[in-house]
């Protein structure tokens, strides 16, 4: 068997994503206020804030599933809003809540993504074994504990081999052997090139391998610290 890790080929060019001057207002209530933020094609970007930071609301609109009210995002150079159906065969967003159907159970879930996205059968067994899933996947996820639901929602994310994957909170009740999968699988990830963006309240499990992290405050961008580079 191939190493589910990897895809069966080289992901394509991963494309710079420029976040230009983006506002959201919910009503009276400002989530973001003129974000200006560029991630390069490959990297890998923590965002970190406390609780109400606009972080969530920033993942959204980057993945194109909520409109600012003001500013735009921009893919290699094209906006967001326009690129459609082919941004989307490109980008995974792993929301907080991660929105599985409860009557489903984890198999369904997984090969429903990859039916949408036009991946092989096979990677669904691939991401079935890399995610440990096998011994609940066909019960229905309304029976899952907390981590065994954000497990198979990380394997309908990274099943379609999306070249740039926007996760909020991914470690949500995950375990530590948990952890330490999905950090393997970033690492990989990012080795192919893949544009990783990860909202957290934890930056120190993803410290060794993030290129930068933005911190948000009031709907702003605080700071923007690149890692150092190796001496």
């Amino acid at each position: 068997m191939n190493d589910p890790g990897r895809a069966s080929e080289a992901p394509a060019e991963a494309t710079a994503i420029d976040v230009r001057g983006v506002a959201r207002l919910f009503g009276a209530v400002r989530a973001l206020g003129g974000v200006r933020l560029r991630i390069e094609p490959g990297e890998f970007v923590l965002l970190v804030g406390p609780n109400g930071a606009g972080k969530s609301t920033l993942l959204r609109i980057i993945a194109t599933l909520l409109r600012p009210t003001a500013g735009q995002i921009l893919y290699g150079g094209k906006d967001a809003a326009e690129a459609g159906r082919e941004l989307r065969s490109r980008l995974a967003y792993l929301a907080h809540r991660t929105q599985l159907h409860a009557d489903l159970s984890g198999r369904e879930a997984v090969e429903l993504a990859a039916a949408l996205h036009g991946a092989e059968p096979s990677a669904v067994e691939r991401w079935a074994d890399r995610l440990r899933i096998r011994p609940f996947q066909d019960r229905p996820v309304r029976t899952y504990s907390r981590g065994q639901t954000q497990r198979v929602a990380l394997a309908r994310t990274f099943v379609t081999d999306p070249r740039s994957v926007l996760l909020d909170e991914p470690t949500t009740g995950l375990d530590p052997d948990a952890v330490t999968l999905l950090q393997g699988i970033l690492a990989e990830r990012k080795a192919q090139g893949v544009t990783l963006v990860v909202a957290t309240h934890d930056p120190h499990l993803f410290a060794g391998l993030a290129d930068r992290t933005v911190r948000i405050e009031a709907g702003r961008v605080a700071s923007d610290t690149r890692k150092a580079a190796a001496s």
